[in-house]
């Protein structure tokens, strides 16, 4: 499997350095969206809280959207397990 994991956040730049720090860093990169273009882009900005949902998507080398979970929960493995399986699918 040729994968990058990459998390992105609401938060500014500052924020995801500390939590970085507060973890001896991360293994994948942390991408501000801070103005919330790419959560609105992907339809998963939460309006109301001005925050994007937790969600998950893989996408192709292609840029084509291959999966969604628009509601990841972290603490579910079954949703990790969700992520895996498709990334298997990917040709």
């Amino acid at each position: 499997m040729d994968a990058e994991v990459v998390a992105i956040s609401g938060d500014h730049i500052w924020a995801h350095r500390a939590f970085a720090r507060s973890l001896n860093g991360l293994p994948y990169s942390l991408l501000a969206d801070w103005g919330m273009d790419v959560t609105k882009l992907y339809g998963v900005h939460n309006a109301e809280r001005n925050c994007p949902n937790r969600s998950a998507f893989v996408v192709d080398r292609d840029g084509i959207v291959a999966f969604i979970n628009p509601a990841f929960d972290a603490r579910d493995p079954g949703h990790y397990v969700q992520v895996l399986e498709e990334l298997d699918r990917l040709p």
